[in-house]
């Protein structure tokens, strides 16, 4: 997990953000952030060819003479190297990748996310999961269906598309991003007195499991 974006500044505000919008509404915000949505092989793998295409043509124009086996051993390992590294540098999986091609696989991982993480759990169905992919540079939400029904679809893509662009420019913008919700929410699903607070409100990294099923 990059540590820049999930810095203590940045999960003090966003928990802040969160504690706005549920102080406010009925809403129940679960925030999650993941280094990737998804492994690019592809990165990888473009990455090793290029890396051993160029060690192979560096060694049939250099001066300098290379033993047979070389030219079988050397490239391979270029090409290992590369590919190791790639996971290492998240501007080069984005260069690779179309953007509509890492945004379905974001929105594919955040659908996976609002089950297992619980979202759907409250009884209200007024979950809603900020899923934030930091090599994909973009974020995600789900809502449940209270929230799909209460809140303005126009207004609810404005707000959604202030969190995503927020995202590069790290993890307190995203949170006054995040805060922006909490008008909409108190708007559409004010709180009341027996509201209950049925998700856990730390920060989701990845490191917990799964919350269980709650039962009847």
């Amino acid at each position: 997990m990059p540590r820049g974006f999930l810095d203590d500044a940045a999960r003090t505000a966003l928990a802040d953000s969160v504690k706005a919008i549920e102080g406010a509404s009925s809403v129940e915000v679960v925030v999650a952030v993941r280094a990737r949505a998804r492994v690019w092989l592809h990165a990888h793998l473009v990455a090793g060819f290029v890396a051993a295409w160029l060690a192979l043509a560096f060694m049939l124009y250099s001066d300098h003479a290379f033993g047979l086996a070389s030219f079988l051993v050397d490239p391979a390992v270029a090409a290992v190297l590369a590919g190791v590294l790639t996971a290492f540098s998240p501007p080069l999986v984005r260069a690779l990748t179309p953007r509509g091609v890492r945004r379905r696989a974001v929105a594919e991982a955040a659908r996976a996310a609002f089950y297992e993480r619980g979202v759907h759990h409250p009884r209200g169905r007024t979950g809603v999961l900020v899923y934030v992919a930091l090599t994909e540079r973009m974020a995600e939400l789900v809502p449940d269906d209270a929230v799909v029904q209460g809140i303005e679809p126009g207004a609810w893509r404005k707000a959604c598309a202030a969190i995503d662009a927020a995202v590069v420019h790290g993890g307190v913008a995203t949170a006054r991003a995040l805060a922006g919700l909490a008008p909409l929410a108190m708007a559409a699903l004010p709180r009341h007195a027996t509201d209950e607070n049925e998700l856990p409100d730390a920060i989701d990294d990845g490191s917990a499991p799964p919350a269980p099923a709650r039962t009847a």
